[in-house]
């Protein structure tokens, strides 16, 4: 007969864990919330200066589909950035059940981070006098915190993973007395990975068997499809000058999936070990964001570049999260099952936030191109409410980057930037009955590689059919 102090300890803590995973994975963790910008290596290059405003190729749509206007022909843009992310985190206290929490011989240290890959690919094509098409494959939001499985933060974080892909057709207008504009529609697919240890109490175990038991390991899986829209307008105040406006809606996600409790090998009670199913239910937002910037060429070797963008973080206050068990789980608790949670929340209490970077490029021959910037990243996330899933912070950047013309409408452009990240602290306690709780500083930086390929044309394929002018990709 299954032991009923062990049931209730799973009743309660495998459905509070549960709970506290999807509450703190869900949170945005990557540089300035979740927002990744690294969706084109050229402007990488740049610092991000003149996104809206530069246009001179099809990956700069996804910051304005206008600028899509300045095309003659179409574009063809394949992309690969490397993430680098440096987290280094150092407990001043660890408790789990009241109890301290060390790491592996008694370390208070932990790395949470990690490197990744990050392709892009766009399309787009100019199919009448002053319309021009677009298709984008990006990934608004990629990120990663990986601490060890036995580290010191295991009892409120080991892996968190936010990823998504966005697919954004759309389509510009103009140029119409010097403007022109354009919209896309956005289909995001986001899938997320959230795991984290749950420590057994030693009292009664350690009496029953003369050992403590070992940790249950709570593993969660989500995903969703969701959509939203961006649109943009770029003005061309003469040849050398122009500004550019770009808008990204937010996008709601409901993130839905299934997960396991894995629990440890229990003699008599559970001599195999065992797992636990639940079934997660999470709102999500990548919140709203809009671009001005501006790019002013005054001589033929010089192009200066600038860059503002203000995010809706604002917006997200509260996490709330609902759970489910199948009928199983019942019939294994039995009158227990009444105790487990069906919902819990957590307060965000984000800030909105500025991003702003300065930058240019230089023209040396009409082969190479030379560029470099620098700007300030605000960050929605302050010491009140900075977690070891988020350890973000305010971030100076520093780029460069260069560009070859291999042929002459193929290009590859190489950019690199290092992002200095203040350092923060974080207290941060499970909303669970093993109230874990950790404090400690952050050591955080990045560092980001990308190459571009671009393949640029000036002519229509279908040039001659009746919905296409002569002057068409002229």
């Amino acid at each position: 007969m299954r032991d009923p102090t062990w049931s209730r300890i799973v009743a309660w803590c495998g459905a509070a864990s549960f709970a506290s995973t999807l509450l703190a994975g869900a949170r945005p963790a990557s540089a300035a919330g979740v927002a990744v910008l690294e969706q084109s290596p050229r402007l990488t290059g740049t610092a991000y200066a003149g996104t809206a405003a530069l246009a001179e190729d099809a990956s700069m749509a996804f910051f304005n589909p206008a600028g899509l206007t300045r095309l003659r022909g179409g574009s063809l843009v394949a992309t690969a950035t490397v993430i680098d992310a440096n987290i280094d985190f150092e407990a001043s206290s660890a408790t789990t059940w009241g109890q301290p929490v060390t790491g592996p011989n008694g370390s208070l240290d932990a790395e949470g981070g990690d490197s990744g890959a990050l392709p892009t690919f766009h399309f787009a094509q100019r199919f009448a006098d002053q319309w021009v098409g677009y298709l984008g494959v990006t990934s608004p939001v990629d990120v990663i915190t990986d601490y060890p499985d036995t580290g010191v933060t295991r009892y409120v974080a080991t892996l968190s993973q936010l990823k998504t892909i966005n697919i954004n057709p759309a389509v510009a207008f103009g140029p119409l007395y010097d403007v022109s504009i354009g919209a896309g529609f956005n289909a995001q697919h986001m899938r997320g990975h959230f795991n984290q240890k749950l420590a057994v109490p030693t009292i009664p175990f350690d009496t029953l068997f003369g050992r403590s038991i070992g940790d249950i390991n709570s593993l969660l899986e989500s995903n969703d499809w969701a959509f939203g829209w961006n649109a943009g307008v770029l003005w061309e105040a003469d040849p050398s000058l122009r500004f550019g406006v770009g808008y990204r809606s937010a996008i709601h996600h409901t993130l839905t999936g299934t997960g396991s409790l894995i629990l440890p090998v229990v003699p008599i009670v559970l001599p195999n070990g065992g797992s636990v199913p639940v079934e997660s239910r999470a709102g999500f937002t990548v919140p709203q964001s809009v671009t001005m910037s501006g790019a002013w060429q005054p001589a033929g070797w010089l192009q200066v570049l600038a860059d503002a963008q203000w995010t809706n973080w604002s917006a997200f206050k509260q996490l709330s999260v609902g759970l489910s068990y199948p009928a199983s789980v019942s019939q294994t608790l039995g009158p227990l099952a009444a105790l487990l949670p069906t919902k819990d929340s957590i307060y965000e209490g984000f800030r909105d936030t500025w991003r702003g970077t300065v930058g240019a490029q230089i023209f040396p021959d009409d082969r190479w191109t030379i560029r470099f910037g620098s700007g300030f990243d605000q960050s929605p996330v302050y010491n009140a409410n900075r977690t070891m899933r988020l350890p973000d912070g305010n971030r100076v950047q520093l780029a460069l980057g260069f560009g070859y013309r291999i042929w002459e409408q193929t290009f590859v452009d190489f950019g690199y930037a290092h992002f200095f990240i203040g350092d923060g602290t974080a207290n941060e306690t499970n909303e669970t009955l093993d109230a874990s709780n950790i404090q400690g500083t952050f050591e955080t930086s990045a560092d980001v590689f990308g190459l571009q390929f671009t393949y640029n044309w000036e002519h229509v394929p279908w040039e001659g059919l009746p919905f296409v002018s002569e002057e068409s990709g002229s």
